[in-house]
Order: C-alpha cells, then structure tokens, then sequence
C-alpha cells in the first residue's frame, strides 16, 4: 500500500511536470526551469529504488528475525541463532549505507531547490522594474502623440496655410503612435512572462513543500535504520555475552517492530 513518502513522491512529479510545461517565462527563470527538472527527476527514481530496496529488506529481515525468533523460543543452539542474526545485521548495514548516501544527496537537493525562490524573487524584481520604465516610456510617447495628432489635425484645419508644416507634423505623429503600439506591445509581452513567472512561482510553493516532505520521511527512514542496527547490535552483543534467551528473544520482537516501522516510512 502506497503511504505519504509515495503521495510524495507523485505530487514532485506533478509539480515538476507544471514548471516544465510552462511557457512564455522570461529568459532569467528558464535556467531555473531546466535545472528543475535535472534535480527533480533523478531523485524521485533514486527514492523509488531505495523504497523497493527497504521493501525488500523488510521481507527478508522479517522473515530472518521471525526465524531466529522460532530458534530462541526452541531454544536452539546459540551459534544457530547468531548466524541468523549475523545475516540480518550485514543486510542492516547495508541497508544504512545506501540511506545514509541518498540522504546526503537529497539535502543537496533541498538546498538548490530552496535556492529557487530568492532567484525567482530577483526575476520579480527585475520584471517589475522594466514593467515600470515601460509604462513611463508608454505614457510619455502617448501624451507626444497626443499632441502630434493635435497639431496635424490643426495644419489640416489650416488649410493651403498649414501646407507647409503638414508633412513634417504628420510624420511625428506616425512615429510617436508607432512608439505607442511598441510600448503597448512590449508591455503585452512582459504581462505574459510575469503570468508565467506567477504560475511558476506557485508551483515552486508545492514543490518545495512536498520535498520537505520526502526530506523528513527520508530523515525517517534513516533513524528507524539507525535504531534497527543499534537492536541488533545490542542483540549480538548479548549473545556474545550469553545473555538469556528469553530477553533476547524480546529484543527479538523490538527489532521486528523496528522493521515493520521502516517498512512504513518507505511506503
């Protein structure tokens, strides 16, 4: 049954989706976009094999474990019972190592995914101040336009007086409404790549509060193995020791429920 790291898991993969399918994004975002997606990927697939390695550790170790259970309670011999144990304990170990690997690569990970949102903050910034000096620029050649045009329409009213400067007033006009429509037009553009930004800003939200997520269920899985090898070392120890049979077999128990609890924080 799938549990939260899982649910996880899938929603970094919708998000991821979003922020990749996002287009019109001002060209300071699109490296944050594409490093997204090389950060994202990768490490769901790594954190999907290590849920399958848990699970597969799980089944073993249990069944191991319920073994070297049924052999304290027929109290077997104590060499029987420490090669079951030893076999658990190397499989523990190797189990932590590979955690203990991707957990360091996760908080890398974390790091440049948090590092998101202060570069996006910056783009922000940046859009906001040329969408400032834009609407200046816009509302300057308006007002000169705006007086061209009046000025036109006046020659005209002129008649065969106003001949002479018609051509050069009609000539103004033309190149302040054609710096009006490249102003409006540069605004149009610039109110798409902060639509987009926006999109992407929100998704980046998601994102960086399900990979909190994984991070804390990876934490999670990392401790219970941690606590999983510490039982069975204290185990070993004591069979070393030749501690009684019935406290090792409760031990026994302890690390079986340690087991099981690893199981679940992987699912």
């Amino acid at each position: 049954m799938s549990g939260y790291l899982s649910q996880a898991l899938a929603n970094l993969a919708a998000a991821e989706r979003q922020i990749t399918n996002l287009l019109g994004l001002p060209p300071a975002a699109r490296p944050i976009q594409a490093d997204s997606s090389a950060v994202i990927g990768p490490m769901i697939t790594q954190v999907q094999t290590l849920q399958k390695t848990v699970a597969d550790f799980v089944r073993i170790a249990t069944s191991q474990l319920n073994g070297a259970e049924t052999l304290i309670a027929g109290n077997q011999p104590l060499a029987a019972i420490k090669a079951a144990m030893a076999t658990v304990r190397g499989e523990a170990d190797t189990l932590k190592s590979k955690v203990d690997g991707l957990s360091s690569q996760i908080s890398a990970a974390s790091s440049r995914i948090l590092g998101y949102f202060n570069q996006l903050a910056t783009v922000e910034s940046a859009l906001a101040s040329e969408m400032g000096i834009l609407r200046g620029q816009l509302g300057t050649a308006q007002g000169e336009e705006s007086a061209a045009k009046s000025k036109y329409y006046w020659l005209i009213a002129l008649g065969p007086f106003g001949l002479i400067g018609l051509a050069v007033a009609l000539g103004l006009y033309l190149k302040w409404q054609s710096d009006v429509n490249g102003y409006e037009s540069q605004i149009a553009a610039l109110n798409g790549q902060i639509s987009a930004l926006v999109a992407m800003k929100s998704t980046c939200q998601q994102l960086g509060t399900d990979f909190q997520g994984v991070v804390t269920k990876i934490s999670g899985i990392r401790n219970s193995g941690d606590f999983l090898a510490s039982d069975i070392l204290t185990i070993n120890t004591d069979l070393d020791a030749g501690s009684a049979l019935s406290v090792i077999g409760i031990m026994v128990k302890a690390a079986i429920t340690q087991v099981t609890t690893l199981g679940v924080d992987a699912s």
